[in-house]
């Protein structure tokens, strides 16, 4: 029996060499049969040059700038041929052996709906530091572990999935409804939260990725932008403490211990910052409140009104 066809979706904007970088390991997977998309959220680089130079073994794609959720939504809703997606940067690495190890573990736990494993750091001219991002669970062994709660594997998180480092089926994107648009960097963790509301997730303790960190990045770290970040993170744990059944306790206290943490950060940010970004609604932080237990209100209006005032007092 023949493997199915993986679709590799990357998005890219305006990192052509970034792209050039990493298209060599992306062509050299050891798995078999792949298509490889990149779609090209309005790069006004030579993006298209860069891709047209791989021929036929590229499809390319152009749109209109609309950010990471919706090009990788597009990608896999309209473009991909694939029964599995691999998602992959514009400036990360692909071992060969990805998509294969991968694949065999999902072959292995049928029942799972999204592979992921491990990954190391790149500095910021691709080299590696070192430093590997692994999980430490309990009957971690060197083989595939099937997390048989994989909402909460996710969400909690027990594994944070990097999605340069999974894997999963497109018929169970279909499913769930692909990515959140509303979300700026949250995007990824709610939709392989909702991919594990289908079932199981499977852990291969292997590294499966190489992340680059140190280059140009798509936000700034200025205050307004931060404010941005925090504020997709609050939309998230918004919309999932909203999902939750009346029986997921456990869950909707960790949810809302987050909520709490995402609240204060706003917070804080909000206070040195001159004009709060459009983006950001006003009655967000009565919706998050009605969302929080009374401890968790205490608490933010501890930290609100008499902690962060103090804070800001002593630093004058």
């Amino acid at each position: 029996m023949s493997n199915p066809l993986v679709s590799i979706v990357i998005c890219t904007y305006n990192r052509a060499e970034l792209l050039r970088e990493a298209m060599p390991s992306i062509l050299e997977q050891d798995y078999r049969p792949v298509e490889i998309l990149v779609v090209d959220d309005g790069s006004t680089d030579n993006t298209r040059e860069v891709v047209a130079g791989y021929g036929d073994r590229v499809r390319y794609y152009r749109q209109e700038n609309k950010g990471l959720a919706a090009a990788r939504t597009i990608a896999c809703k309209q473009l991909a041929c694939g029964e599995y997606i691999a998602f992959q940067d514009d400036d990360d690495i692909m071992p060969a052996h990805r998509i294969t190890c991968l694949y065999e573990a999902l072959r292995r736990h049928p029942d799972a709906v999204l592979a992921v494993g491990d990954w190391e750091m790149l500095n910021a001219e691709g080299r590696k530091t070192g430093e590997r991002i692994s999980f430490d669970i309990k009957g971690k062994n060197g083989k595939p572990l099937l997390m048989e709660d994989g909402y909460k594997t996710v969400m909690w998180p027990l594994i944070t999935p990097l999605p340069n480092a999974t894997l999963f089926r497109k018929s169970d994107g279909d499913r769930v409804g692909w990515l959140d648009t509303r979300f700026s960097r949250s995007s990824d963790t709610d939709f392989f939260g909702r991919l594990g509301k289908l079932g199981p997730v499977v852990y291969v303790p292997q590294v499966v990725a190489y992340y680059r960190s140190g280059h140009a990045r798509m936000w700034s770290d200025d205050t307004g932008n931060s404010l941005v970040c925090e504020y997709s993170g609050f939309l998230l744990y918004e919309k999932h403490l909203k999902s939750l059944r009346i029986d997921q306790d456990e869950m909707r206290k960790r949810l809302q211990s987050r909520m709490l943490h995402t609240l204060k950060s706003l917070a804080f940010l909000s206070s040195y910052c001159e004009k709060v970004p459009e983006i950001i609604s006003r009655d967000y932080l009565c919706r998050g409140l009605s969302l929080l237990g009374m401890k968790e209100r205490l608490a933010y209006n501890w930290y609100n009104y008499i902690r962060l005032p103090l804070r800001r007092l002593i630093k004058r």
